[in-house]
């Protein structure tokens, strides 16, 4: 006979966390019994003291609105290399990465989105849907997760207590999280896969269609190719853009860059000085006739040139020097003034990158008169609630390529390396995977 959740609650209570009998849901791995979760040993790739490696940690009572859930898949973010592989000493210990993917195994009490055996993709941003943000459809910039106090999730052999970076911390084989970052998936698409759209992948998506809401035929220009930038090429390619140009250094990623939905590359290296230019040549349309549709015209106040309808800025700074091609600014700061000055008057400039180092200088007349809208990315305008289960179904379809995304994975145990190799820009999309 099944128990009503009040007396599964109930019989739990004790437990310092609640572990309840697995539903099995169609299409959905099932929960392990795992019993009282409190002191469970589990292990964890942690930053402390002046280096980082992977520590066997023991579990501390989780809060009433928390949720447990055995990792399957997280994909490393180049944000985090700089924590991950430095040197300098920890304030605390913390275990780092800032999306994931996995099934649910306890709830707390309070605990209403989840229920124990669902897989759920945990973003980088969560969305409580009740705070000033999330009501003005800006859930990427949900105020929980400034309000939520951090505490620390588990204890080192030692007694140190570990904490979790952007309070969910990927790079371990159980993430504590708020409810408020988990959005449960009904699909049987690998984990490796789904594990993107909680960062790099899925803001690039919810950027080419949220915040620049590119149209059909429009023409995109996508500076950068990484795991963020590909999300935006394919997002360009979806919403049918006439041309979709891709500039980026590396030559195996314009590679797959043009498998994923771009119609041309360019590596910035080879056009130097004339990027700005030969864009603005691309995207001069059909015609130069000024009543039939021609884009450049000029009179004694204001020349407004060619330029793309929508560009996408996903470089930002470099942590580390990169063992492949090495791009034209390691600051980050030159494509963001090549996108303003390339991208037509009245266009969309949405900004992805992150860590760039420096200032960008524009002309005051045509910053305040061009008529250009500017987009502020963290995490491209992301509504996971809403977005992430749409592109479930678009993966399942075939429409949306994560397969391309993913370069390697590795176990555990080898996630200095993933880190590493993520920060030479050897891989596109470095995914750890548990068993």
């Amino acid at each position: 006979m099944a128990l009503s959740r009040r007396k599964m609650l109930k019989n739990a209570a004790a437990a310092g966390s609640v572990a309840l009998v697995p539903q099995v849901v169609p299409g959905q791995a099932p929960a392990q019994l795992t019993g009282t979760n409190t002191g469970r040993r589990f292990k964890a790739f942690v930053r402390h003291g002046t280096g980082a490696s992977v520590e066997e940690l023991r579990l501390l009572a989780i809060q009433p609105r928390e949720v447990v859930i055995r990792t399957q898949a997280s994909a490393v973010c180049y944000t985090i290399v700089g924590q991950a592989l430095g040197t300098t000493a920890a304030r605390q210990a913390s275990i780092p990465n800032h999306s994931g993917m996995g099934v649910v195994e306890a709830i707390g009490p309070l605990v209403k989105r989840v229920q124990i055996g669902d897989r759920v993709v945990i973003p980088g941003t969560p969305q409580c849907g009740q705070c000033y943000q999330c009501l003005q459809g800006r859930s990427d910039w949900c105020q929980f997760l400034s309000t939520a106090p951090a505490h620390p999730i588990a204890e080192m052999a030692d007694g140190t207590q570990v904490f979790e970076g952007g309070s969910l911390g990927g790079l371990s084989e159980i993430m504590v999280v708020p409810e408020e970052y988990c959005c449960p998936v009904f699909t049987d698409v690998p984990s490796a896969e789904l594990t993107l759209l909680g960062d790099t992948v899925g803001t690039g998506l919810a950027a080419g269609h949220n915040l620049a809401q590119i149209e059909p035929g429009a023409d995109v220009v996508v500076l950068g190719a990484g795991p963020v930038g590909m999300g935006a090429i394919q997002s360009a390619r979806i919403q049918s853009a006439g041309q979709v140009i891709v500039v980026e250094p590396i030559k195996y990623r314009r590679e797959i860059a043009m498998k994923v939905g771009a119609t041309m590359t360019l590596d910035p290296n080879a056009e130097g000085n004339g990027l700005v230019a030969k864009i603005r040549d691309l995207c001069k349309g059909p015609t130069d006739r000024r009543f039939a549709g021609g884009r450049a015209w000029a009179d004694q106040f204001l020349a407004v040139p060619n330029g793309p309808d929508f560009t996408i800025e996903a470089v930002g700074g470099d942590t580390f020097a990169p063992k492949t091609e090495v791009g034209p600014d390691p600051t980050g700061v030159l494509p963001l003034q090549q996108a303003f000055d390339f991208t037509r008057a009245g266009g969309h400039i949405v900004t992805l990158g992150f860590g760039q180092r420096g200032n960008v200088t524009f002309s005051a007349v045509q910053f305040a008169n061009r008529g250009r809208t500017f987009h502020s990315g963290q995490q491209g305008g992301l509504n996971m609630l809403r977005d992430i289960p749409r592109y479930v179904r678009l993966i399942e379809k075939g429409v949306i390529d994560t397969k391309s995304m993913i370069t390697k994975t590795y176990p555990l145990e080898r996630t200095r390396e993933a880190v590493q190799d993520v920060a030479d820009r050897t891989v596109l999309g470095a995914v750890i995977t548990f068993s």
